[in-house]
């Protein structure tokens, strides 16, 4: 994971340098609710959101944004029934969704100190869920058509660097093996200009 951030950083670096109309942001995501939540049932404090955006106009951007949400949960000892198979036991539960998203976004008031947003993104999720309980493992994992409307504010905190706010609501559509994913993200990070 730190080598991911490393070379994020740099390739962010690289790009806005090469460009006054671009940002690179990295943000710390909180994952919550949605269908996951019916698997897993606890907050993911591990996240992270990486974003480029490219503006044609001050208050319009276009950009790639990628990101990273782990769930976990131990369920207490039990009969847990998948399919025909009924096993009792300790559960341990994971859930790692990876969104990749092309974007665009409308700002409100690009002039102001605090700057509102709307966004939307199309693209693709990949949920990895698994059960280890003992020896055994249930996995389910697939690729997923995604979609993610987002709200937020940047804060212009110096003339190289805003802070960012958002909520965003990840969805991935059901494919012919796996359900609909689906959770909501509140993220906070740092953007270069």
């Amino acid at each position: 994971m730190k080598k991911i951030i490393v070379i994020a950083l740099i390739i962010g670096a690289a790009v806005t340098s090469s460009s006054a109309q671009s940002s690179f942001s990295i943000q710390y995501s909180i994952g919550f609710g949605g269908t996951v939540n019916k698997y897993v049932t606890s907050t993911s404090l591990r996240g992270a959101t990486f974003e480029y955006k490219w503006y044609p106009q001050p208050n319009i951007s276009i950009g790639i944004d990628g990101g990273w949400n782990y769930f976990y949960e131990r369920r207490p000892y039990d009969s847990y029934t998948s399919g025909s198979l009924t096993l009792s036991g300790i559960q341990f539960r994971y859930a790692h969704a990876v969104p990749l998203f092309v974007t665009t976004s409308y700002y409100l008031s690009p002039s102001n100190k605090i700057n509102p947003f709307v966004g939307v993104g199309v693209g693709t999720m990949f949920v990895s869920r698994y059960t280890d309980m003992g020896i055994y493992r249930i996995s389910e994992e697939d690729w997923h058509f995604a979609m993610k409307p987002e709200l937020g504010v940047r804060v212009d905190m110096s003339p190289d660097m805003d802070l960012i706010f958002g909520l965003r609501y990840n969805h991935a559509f059901a494919t012919t093996d796996t359900s609909e994913q689906n959770y909501m993200t509140f993220n906070i990070g740092c953007v270069w200009k």
